[in-house]
Protein backbone atom coordinates (compact mmCIF):
# COMPACT_ATOMS: atom_id res chain seq x y z
CA UNK A 1 0.00 0.00 0.00
CA UNK A 2 2.08 3.11 -0.91
CA UNK A 3 -0.41 6.02 -0.04
CA UNK A 4 -3.10 6.05 2.74
CA UNK A 5 -4.87 8.39 0.61
CA UNK A 6 -5.48 5.66 -2.05
CA UNK A 7 -7.12 3.41 0.96
CA UNK A 8 -9.33 6.79 1.28
CA UNK A 9 -9.87 7.04 -2.81
CA UNK A 10 -10.77 3.87 -2.78
CA UNK A 11 -13.91 3.57 -0.32
CA UNK A 12 -15.17 6.70 -1.38
CA UNK A 13 -15.04 5.77 -5.33
CA UNK A 14 -16.45 2.51 -4.90
CA UNK A 15 -19.38 4.27 -3.04
CA UNK A 16 -20.08 6.59 -5.53
CA UNK A 17 -18.79 4.50 -8.56
CA UNK A 18 -17.04 1.83 -10.42
CA UNK A 19 -13.72 3.63 -11.33
CA UNK A 20 -10.66 4.25 -9.04
CA UNK A 21 -7.02 5.06 -9.04
CA UNK A 22 -5.02 2.08 -9.78
CA UNK A 23 -1.57 4.80 -9.56
CA UNK A 24 -1.05 7.38 -6.91
CA UNK A 25 1.20 10.38 -5.80
CA UNK A 26 4.44 8.92 -4.82
CA UNK A 27 5.15 10.55 -1.10
CA UNK A 28 5.91 9.28 2.30
CA UNK A 29 2.96 6.91 3.52
CA UNK A 30 1.12 8.17 6.31
CA UNK A 31 0.08 6.45 9.59
CA UNK A 32 -3.14 5.23 9.50
CA UNK A 33 -4.75 5.56 12.82
CA UNK A 34 -8.27 3.83 12.09
CA UNK A 35 -10.26 2.50 9.84
CA UNK A 36 -13.64 1.23 10.00
CA UNK A 37 -16.00 -0.26 7.40
CA UNK A 38 -20.10 -1.37 8.95
CA UNK A 39 -20.87 -3.64 5.95
CA UNK A 40 -24.63 -2.98 4.88
CA UNK A 41 -25.26 -0.02 6.53
CA UNK A 42 -22.88 2.63 4.12
CA UNK A 43 -20.97 3.30 7.02
CA UNK A 44 -17.16 4.40 6.83
CA UNK A 45 -14.94 5.84 9.33
CA UNK A 46 -11.63 7.10 8.76
CA UNK A 47 -8.95 8.45 10.73
CA UNK A 48 -5.40 9.51 10.45
CA UNK A 49 -2.98 12.10 11.94
CA UNK A 50 -3.63 14.95 8.80
CA UNK A 51 -7.34 13.39 8.60
CA UNK A 52 -10.60 12.40 9.86
CA UNK A 53 -13.39 11.18 7.41
CA UNK A 54 -17.03 10.21 7.94
CA UNK A 55 -19.72 8.73 5.41
CA UNK A 56 -22.74 7.99 6.36
CA UNK A 57 -22.26 9.02 9.90
CA UNK A 58 -22.22 12.13 11.61
CA UNK A 59 -18.49 14.00 12.62
CA UNK A 60 -18.36 15.83 16.06
CA UNK A 61 -15.61 18.06 17.28
CA UNK A 62 -16.73 18.85 20.60
CA UNK A 63 -15.86 22.14 22.59
CA UNK A 64 -12.64 21.27 24.40
CA UNK A 65 -11.30 19.26 21.55
CA UNK A 66 -8.72 20.05 19.14
CA UNK A 67 -8.52 18.02 15.93
CA UNK A 68 -5.29 17.83 13.56
CA UNK A 69 -5.89 17.90 9.91
CA UNK A 70 -8.95 18.31 7.77
CA UNK A 71 -12.55 16.93 8.68
CA UNK A 72 -14.55 15.62 6.14
CA UNK A 73 -18.02 14.24 6.19
CA UNK A 74 -19.66 12.43 3.24
CA UNK A 75 -23.42 11.82 3.83
CA UNK A 76 -23.67 13.08 7.13
CA UNK A 77 -23.30 16.05 9.39
CA UNK A 78 -20.25 18.09 10.18
CA UNK A 79 -20.23 19.81 13.68
CA UNK A 80 -17.21 21.40 14.74
CA UNK A 81 -17.61 23.48 17.92
CA UNK A 82 -13.83 23.23 19.51
CA UNK A 83 -10.98 23.76 17.26
CA UNK A 84 -10.59 22.24 13.80
CA UNK A 85 -6.56 22.52 12.47
CA UNK A 86 -7.30 21.71 8.88
CA UNK A 87 -10.11 22.11 6.68
CA UNK A 88 -13.75 20.94 7.36
CA UNK A 89 -15.82 20.27 4.30
CA UNK A 90 -19.12 18.60 4.16
CA UNK A 91 -20.96 16.86 1.21
CA UNK A 92 -24.54 15.99 0.80
CA UNK A 93 -25.07 17.33 4.54
CA UNK A 94 -25.40 20.13 7.26
CA UNK A 95 -21.81 22.04 8.52
CA UNK A 96 -22.46 23.10 12.01
CA UNK A 97 -19.75 25.56 12.98
CA UNK A 98 -19.64 27.23 16.28
CA UNK A 99 -15.69 26.98 17.25
CA UNK A 100 -12.51 27.69 14.62
CA UNK A 101 -11.40 26.64 11.82
CA UNK A 102 -8.04 27.03 11.19
CA UNK A 103 -8.44 25.95 7.29
CA UNK A 104 -11.30 26.32 4.74
CA UNK A 105 -14.87 25.44 5.88
CA UNK A 106 -16.89 23.69 2.66
CA UNK A 107 -20.91 23.04 2.71
CA UNK A 108 -22.01 21.14 -0.62
CA UNK A 109 -25.73 20.57 -0.80
CA UNK A 110 -26.50 21.20 2.64
CA UNK A 111 -26.97 24.13 5.24
CA UNK A 112 -24.11 25.56 6.56
CA UNK A 113 -24.77 27.16 9.95
CA UNK A 114 -21.84 29.49 11.43
CA UNK A 115 -22.11 30.84 14.86
CA UNK A 116 -21.33 34.63 16.47
CA UNK A 117 -17.95 33.12 17.74
CA UNK A 118 -16.92 31.22 14.95
CA UNK A 119 -13.61 31.99 13.58
CA UNK A 120 -12.73 30.85 9.96
CA UNK A 121 -9.11 31.52 8.66
CA UNK A 122 -9.43 30.30 5.33
CA UNK A 123 -12.74 30.38 3.07
CA UNK A 124 -16.00 29.94 3.51
CA UNK A 125 -17.85 28.18 0.74
CA UNK A 126 -21.14 27.12 0.45
CA UNK A 127 -22.72 25.80 -2.84
CA UNK A 128 -25.94 24.58 -3.59
CA UNK A 129 -27.47 25.06 -0.48
CA UNK A 130 -28.21 27.46 2.16
CA UNK A 131 -25.59 29.84 4.72
CA UNK A 132 -26.57 30.87 7.72
CA UNK A 133 -23.91 33.61 8.87
CA UNK A 134 -24.06 34.97 12.38
CA UNK A 135 -22.42 38.83 11.23
CA UNK A 136 -20.17 38.44 14.03
CA UNK A 137 -18.61 35.62 13.19
CA UNK A 138 -14.65 35.95 11.71
CA UNK A 139 -14.05 34.94 8.29
CA UNK A 140 -10.27 35.51 7.20
CA UNK A 141 -11.13 34.50 3.61
CA UNK A 142 -13.64 35.06 1.14
CA UNK A 143 -17.13 33.96 1.83
CA UNK A 144 -18.97 32.56 -1.28
CA UNK A 145 -22.25 31.20 -1.22
CA UNK A 146 -24.39 29.91 -4.63
CA UNK A 147 -27.39 29.01 -4.09
CA UNK A 148 -28.83 26.25 -5.84
CA UNK A 149 -32.42 25.39 -5.02
CA UNK A 150 -32.54 22.26 -7.02
CA UNK A 151 -29.17 21.20 -6.32
CA UNK A 152 -29.71 19.42 -2.51
CA UNK A 153 -32.30 17.16 -3.67
CA UNK A 154 -30.16 15.94 -7.44
CA UNK A 155 -26.78 15.61 -4.85
CA UNK A 156 -28.90 13.00 -3.05
CA UNK A 157 -30.17 11.72 -6.13
CA UNK A 158 -26.64 11.81 -8.00
CA UNK A 159 -25.34 9.68 -4.93
CA UNK A 160 -28.00 6.70 -5.59
CA UNK A 161 -27.60 7.13 -9.58
CA UNK A 162 -23.95 6.83 -10.41
CA UNK A 163 -23.94 3.72 -7.81
CA UNK A 164 -23.27 0.58 -9.89
CA UNK A 165 -26.49 -1.17 -8.89
CA UNK A 166 -28.75 2.06 -9.32
CA UNK A 167 -29.03 3.24 -12.68
CA UNK A 168 -32.02 4.28 -13.91
CA UNK A 169 -32.92 5.02 -17.67
CA UNK A 170 -35.37 6.73 -19.05
CA UNK A 171 -38.86 5.13 -19.40
CA UNK A 172 -39.80 4.63 -23.52
CA UNK A 173 -43.37 5.41 -22.35
CA UNK A 174 -42.84 8.81 -21.35
CA UNK A 175 -43.56 12.29 -23.52
CA UNK A 176 -41.21 13.60 -25.64
CA UNK A 177 -41.27 16.80 -23.28
CA UNK A 178 -40.86 15.03 -20.56
CA UNK A 179 -37.96 13.08 -21.82
CA UNK A 180 -36.38 16.26 -22.71
CA UNK A 181 -36.83 17.02 -18.84
CA UNK A 182 -35.80 14.27 -18.14
CA UNK A 183 -32.79 14.40 -20.08
CA UNK A 184 -31.83 17.88 -18.55
CA UNK A 185 -32.16 16.60 -15.35
CA UNK A 186 -29.89 13.42 -16.14
CA UNK A 187 -27.25 16.18 -17.44
CA UNK A 188 -27.73 18.30 -14.07
CA UNK A 189 -26.72 14.77 -12.11
CA UNK A 190 -23.92 13.87 -13.64
CA UNK A 191 -22.55 18.06 -13.41
CA UNK A 192 -23.37 17.16 -9.80
CA UNK A 193 -21.51 14.52 -9.50
CA UNK A 194 -18.54 15.89 -11.59
CA UNK A 195 -18.39 18.34 -9.18
CA UNK A 196 -18.53 15.96 -6.02
CA UNK A 197 -15.40 14.44 -7.59
CA UNK A 198 -13.62 17.52 -8.05
CA UNK A 199 -13.81 17.90 -4.53
CA UNK A 200 -12.38 15.17 -3.29
CA UNK A 201 -9.92 14.89 -5.60
CA UNK A 202 -8.49 18.28 -5.17
CA UNK A 203 -9.02 17.22 -1.16
CA UNK A 204 -7.17 14.34 -1.19
CA UNK A 205 -4.83 14.48 -4.22
CA UNK A 206 -4.20 18.56 -4.12
CA UNK A 207 -0.30 17.58 -4.53
CA UNK A 208 -0.75 15.42 -7.63
CA UNK A 209 -3.23 18.10 -9.11
CA UNK A 210 -0.70 20.44 -9.27
CA UNK A 211 1.89 19.18 -10.94
CA UNK A 212 -0.61 17.70 -13.54
CA UNK A 213 -1.84 21.31 -14.19
CA UNK A 214 1.23 22.69 -14.42
CA UNK A 215 2.23 20.32 -17.08
CA UNK A 216 -0.44 21.14 -18.74
CA UNK A 217 -0.24 25.02 -17.95
CA UNK A 218 3.77 24.81 -19.34
CA UNK A 219 3.02 21.99 -22.03
CA UNK A 220 -0.20 22.40 -23.52
CA UNK A 221 0.48 20.81 -26.75
CA UNK A 222 2.64 18.01 -26.02
CA UNK A 223 -0.22 17.31 -23.09
CA UNK A 224 -2.56 17.55 -26.09
CA UNK A 225 -0.57 14.85 -27.91
CA UNK A 226 0.43 12.85 -25.05
CA UNK A 227 -3.68 12.69 -24.62
CA UNK A 228 -4.39 12.20 -28.65
CA UNK A 229 -2.21 9.22 -28.30
CA UNK A 230 -3.21 7.36 -25.42
CA UNK A 231 -6.94 7.43 -26.54
CA UNK A 232 -5.42 6.51 -30.04
CA UNK A 233 -3.57 3.38 -28.24
CA UNK A 234 -6.45 2.36 -25.99
CA UNK A 235 -7.84 -0.09 -28.20
CA UNK A 236 -4.42 -1.85 -29.71
CA UNK A 237 -3.63 -2.17 -26.09
CA UNK A 238 -6.51 -4.18 -25.23
CA UNK A 239 -6.85 -6.21 -28.10
CA UNK A 240 -3.00 -7.07 -27.38
CA UNK A 241 -4.19 -8.01 -23.91
CA UNK A 242 -6.95 -9.99 -25.33
CA UNK A 243 -4.63 -12.00 -27.96
CA UNK A 244 -1.88 -12.63 -25.56
CA UNK A 245 -4.39 -14.70 -23.51
CA UNK A 246 -2.49 -14.44 -20.55
CA UNK A 247 -3.23 -10.68 -20.37
CA UNK A 248 -7.31 -11.13 -20.50
CA UNK A 249 -7.55 -10.62 -16.59
CA UNK A 250 -5.62 -7.31 -17.48
CA UNK A 251 -8.18 -5.84 -19.67
CA UNK A 252 -10.55 -4.77 -16.86
CA UNK A 253 -7.30 -3.12 -15.13
CA UNK A 254 -6.34 -1.55 -18.16
CA UNK A 255 -10.00 0.34 -18.84
CA UNK A 256 -9.92 1.44 -14.44
CA UNK A 257 -6.91 3.29 -15.18
CA UNK A 258 -7.75 4.68 -18.43
CA UNK A 259 -10.96 5.86 -16.86
CA UNK A 260 -9.40 6.81 -13.07
CA UNK A 261 -6.57 8.98 -15.42
CA UNK A 262 -9.47 10.24 -17.41
CA UNK A 263 -11.64 11.55 -14.67
CA UNK A 264 -8.18 13.08 -12.42
CA UNK A 265 -7.18 14.55 -15.91
CA UNK A 266 -10.17 16.71 -16.19
CA UNK A 267 -10.58 17.67 -12.40
CA UNK A 268 -6.27 18.83 -13.13
CA UNK A 269 -7.83 20.48 -17.01
CA UNK A 270 -10.99 22.10 -14.67
CA UNK A 271 -8.48 23.68 -12.17
CA UNK A 272 -6.16 24.56 -14.49
CA UNK A 273 -8.59 26.81 -16.48
CA UNK A 274 -10.06 28.24 -13.40
CA UNK A 275 -6.19 29.72 -12.39
CA UNK A 276 -6.16 31.12 -16.13
CA UNK A 277 -9.01 33.11 -15.74
CA UNK A 278 -8.03 34.00 -12.08
CA UNK A 279 -5.07 35.29 -13.26
CA UNK A 280 -6.76 36.98 -16.09
CA UNK A 281 -9.38 38.72 -13.72
CA UNK A 282 -6.53 39.42 -11.56
CA UNK A 283 -8.59 37.73 -8.60
CA UNK A 284 -5.63 36.84 -6.13
CA UNK A 285 -5.76 33.57 -3.60
CA UNK A 286 -8.75 31.52 -4.61
CA UNK A 287 -9.57 28.47 -3.01
CA UNK A 288 -8.44 25.94 -5.22
CA UNK A 289 -12.17 24.48 -5.47
CA UNK A 290 -13.52 27.65 -6.60
CA UNK A 291 -11.02 27.55 -9.41
CA UNK A 292 -12.05 24.38 -10.58
CA UNK A 293 -16.13 25.14 -10.06
CA UNK A 294 -14.60 27.90 -12.70
CA UNK A 295 -12.93 26.01 -14.92
CA UNK A 296 -16.11 23.24 -14.91
CA UNK A 297 -18.27 26.38 -15.99
CA UNK A 298 -15.59 27.10 -18.97
CA UNK A 299 -16.23 23.31 -19.98
CA UNK A 300 -19.90 22.72 -20.28
CA UNK A 301 -21.36 26.11 -20.78
CA UNK A 302 -21.85 25.22 -24.16
CA UNK A 303 -23.11 22.25 -23.61
CA UNK A 304 -25.31 23.24 -20.72
CA UNK A 305 -26.54 26.56 -23.33
CA UNK A 306 -27.44 23.21 -25.97
CA UNK A 307 -29.84 21.64 -23.32
CA UNK A 308 -31.42 24.69 -22.26
CA UNK A 309 -32.22 25.24 -26.15
CA UNK A 310 -33.36 22.09 -26.76
CA UNK A 311 -36.34 22.07 -24.17
CA UNK A 312 -39.10 23.82 -25.75
CA UNK A 313 -38.93 21.36 -29.03
CA UNK A 314 -39.86 22.36 -32.48
CA UNK A 315 -37.10 23.98 -34.46
CA UNK A 316 -35.33 24.86 -31.41
CA UNK A 317 -34.14 21.06 -31.42
CA UNK A 318 -31.82 21.37 -34.13
CA UNK A 319 -30.35 24.49 -32.75
CA UNK A 320 -29.57 22.89 -29.87
CA UNK A 321 -28.56 19.82 -31.00
CA UNK A 322 -26.09 21.93 -33.27
CA UNK A 323 -24.71 23.36 -29.39
CA UNK A 324 -24.33 20.16 -27.62
CA UNK A 325 -22.04 18.57 -30.47
CA UNK A 326 -20.07 21.51 -30.56
CA UNK A 327 -20.35 21.59 -26.56
CA UNK A 328 -19.27 17.88 -26.85
CA UNK A 329 -16.44 18.52 -29.26
CA UNK A 330 -15.09 21.10 -26.25
CA UNK A 331 -15.50 18.76 -23.57
CA UNK A 332 -14.08 15.95 -25.24
CA UNK A 333 -10.79 17.93 -25.95
CA UNK A 334 -10.44 18.90 -22.60
CA UNK A 335 -10.49 15.87 -20.94
CA UNK A 336 -8.21 14.51 -24.00
CA UNK A 337 -5.67 17.07 -22.61
CA UNK A 338 -6.55 16.79 -19.19
CA UNK A 339 -5.49 12.81 -19.76
CA UNK A 340 -2.63 13.93 -21.51
CA UNK A 341 -1.53 15.92 -18.18
CA UNK A 342 -2.02 12.53 -16.21
CA UNK A 343 0.27 10.46 -18.98
CA UNK A 344 3.18 13.09 -19.13
CA UNK A 345 3.12 13.12 -15.21
CA UNK A 346 2.76 9.77 -14.20
CA UNK A 347 -0.72 10.55 -12.48
CA UNK A 348 0.92 13.27 -10.95
CA UNK A 349 3.52 11.35 -8.84
CA UNK A 350 6.09 13.71 -10.52
CA UNK A 351 6.53 16.88 -12.57
CA UNK A 352 7.45 16.87 -16.24
CA UNK A 353 10.26 19.14 -17.89
CA UNK A 354 10.37 22.53 -16.29
CA UNK A 355 6.78 22.88 -15.19
CA UNK A 356 6.87 24.15 -11.47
Amino acid sequence: MRNFKFIIALVLFLSISTMLFSQEEIVEMEKVDTIVAEKDTGIVVMETDDETVRIGEDLFVAVKDTVPGDAVAISSNLYVHGLLQGDAICINGNLIITGTVLGDAVCIGGIAEVGSSVVIKGDLVCIGGKLTRDERAQIDGEIVNISLPFMRPVLKYAFKYIGPNDVVSPKPHLHTFARRIGGFFIYIVKIVALIVFIFLIILFFKGGVDRVSDAIAHHFWKSALAGFIGVILTLPLTLLLIVLIIGIPLVPLLWIAIMAGMLFGFVCITYTLGKIAAEKKGWKDKSPYILALIGLLVIEIITLLGNLVILPGGPFMAVGALIKVIGFIVSYVAWMIGFGGVILTRFGSRTFGNSK
